[in-house]
């Protein structure tokens, strides 16, 4: 086995290309194979066009495609990566625009030219700057295939119409799952547009609601992305959004259309931007848990937490709004924000049903709880409201956490009124914000477990050094 292993490892190659035609000319060679290595020449290249279709790796031998130092290449003008294969990598990549140049409507795609959609691909330690095209809208990223990923790479200075990335689900068979993961990234300085489909990612489209994407979405931060008021836009099923960092964005994390989102760990700042928001939700059987929202200005689509009334049943295809039942929102913390809990009948007057419990809302700007739909469906039980009037006839605790500043979060006295005073739920919440276990028994209103947790912190609020390419903020990719 060891002789055997010696060997392959001896038949795995490294190419040294200097351009796109050299690129092209390796690839149409058939001499690339799983486990090889291509190394593309340090220099700026403008309109470079690159195809890859027909060569796969395997889960153990992939083929990576990489610069010959980080961001040493730079990609500029109207260029365009394009890949429909299996188990590849591409690293180390710049894509950069400027003013006198207009680059590609889509830069890169995980599909080939034949519209063979790649699988297992990793796109790490890539930039994305300042693109933008001749007609004034462009889609930077669009992701197709299934089990793909995109890791520690850099976006920012998006400043045209369309989504930065985007999830494209209609050609999937209806019981696919894409499974893709967006991690490890920054997001940064995207400029508001007019109308909509200016996300930064959005997953899936009206059309795809009812088909399980099973797409996560994880310890990313966004910073300043004002595109339109969804930061993020879920319209598919089975999405999982977990320990971003969302500061100074004018927008929330929306979950539009599809049901079992999960939403665990987020972290929201305002930091006294315009129109910052939180968590909106549409739409059935989602599970909202240790988020810590605060300092939000925003009042309506962009509150720190907003349901929308439905009109429509859960499923479907069309672009309406869907009936929000059976969610569970559990062990969140919204402090000092500016409209702290919405509920909202303009698109649809079907009110929610599901379990608020064991939140921490805290805020001197009230009501905190704003309503026109019927709150009759909701179980609120063990939740800690202080400061503003409730504004709903809830039974809630209201006295006060008595919050201090710690490791970058408020958070409650570990000897206060939130500690060990979480009703039992159906549903239990085993972790916190930090990553920690909670206690069996006796856990701590709110998403920070102050008084018993148990194990080492996990998790933090993001800082830009965390995320991102090595080559510009000092950090390589992940191993």
């Amino acid at each position: 086995m060891l002789a055997l292993a010696t060997c392959a490892n001896a038949q795995q190659q490294t190419f040294n290309v200097a351009n796109a035609d050299e690129f092209e000319e390796l690839i149409e060679s058939s001499k690339v194979a799983a486990g090889d290595t291509i190394v593309w020449s340090a220099g700026t290249f403008t309109d470079a066009e690159v195809n890859i279709e027909g060569i796969d790796g395997t889960e153990d031998h992939p083929i990576v495609l990489r610069a010959e130092t980080p961001g040493s290449v730079v990609v500029e003008g109207e260029s365009q990566f394009k890949i429909g294969a299996n188990w590849w990598v591409i690293q180390g990549f710049q894509f950069k625009g400027s003013p006198a140049k207009f680059n590609n409507y889509n830069t890169f795609q995980f599909r080939g030219n034949s519209g063979q959609p790649s699988q297992n691909v990793r796109m790490t330690d890539c930039a994305f700057t300042n693109l933008n095209a001749e007609d004034e809208t462009s889609k930077w990223v669009l992701l197709y295939g299934q089990s793909n990923s995109i890791d520690h790479c850099h976006f920012s200075g998006k400043n045209e119409k369309g989504a930065l990335i985007t999830v494209e689900l209609g050609y999937l068979d209806a019981d696919a799952t894409a499974g893709h993961k967006i991690a490890s990234n920054y997001f940064g300085d995207v400029s508001f547009q007019e109308g909509s489909d200016n996300e930064t990612i959005r997953i899936g489209s009206s059309g795809d609601q009812n088909k399980t994407a099973g797409c996560v979405v994880r310890g990313n931060y966004f910073f300043r992305c004002n595109g339109e008021n969804e930061i993020i836009s879920s319209k598919s099923s089975y999405n999982v959004f977990e320990r971003n960092t969302f500061r100074q964005c004018s927008g929330a994390l929306v979950l539009r259309h599809g049901h079992h989102a999960r939403v665990d760990g987020n972290f929201f700042f305002g930091d006294g931007a315009e129109n910052s928001g939180g968590i909106r939700v549409v739409d059935s059987h989602h599970t909202i848990t240790n988020n810590n929202l605060h300092g939000l200005t925003g009042l309506t689509w962009n509150a720190a937490f907003s349901i929308l009334g439905g009109s429509q049943k859960s499923g479907g295809t069309t672009n309406g709004y869907q009936a929000v039942d059976n969610i569970s929102v559990m062990h969140n913390s919204i402090i000092k924000c500016k409209r702290s809990f919405l509920l909202n009948k303009k698109k649809g007057s079907r009110a929610p049903t599901g379990t608020f419990a064991n939140n921490l809302i805290t805020s001197n700007s009230g009501p905190l709880v704003t309503k026109d739909l019927s709150v009759e469906g909701l179980t609120w039980m063990g939740n800690l409201m202080y400061g503003a009037p409730i504004g709903v006839d809830f039974d809630s605790m209201t006295s006060d956490p008595r919050l201090s500043m710690s490791e970058g979060l408020l958070r409650p006295d570990p000897e206060g009124p939130a500690a060990n005073a979480a009703v039992k739920c159906d549903a239990d919440v085993n972790t916190d914000i930090d990553g920690q276990a909670r206690p069996e028994t006796k856990k701590d209103i709110g998403a920070d477990e102050v008084s018993g947790a148990i194990g080492s912190v996990s998790s933090r609020p993001l800082r830009p050094e965390d995320v991102g390419v090595s080559f510009l903020r000092g950090r390589g990719p992940e191993k």
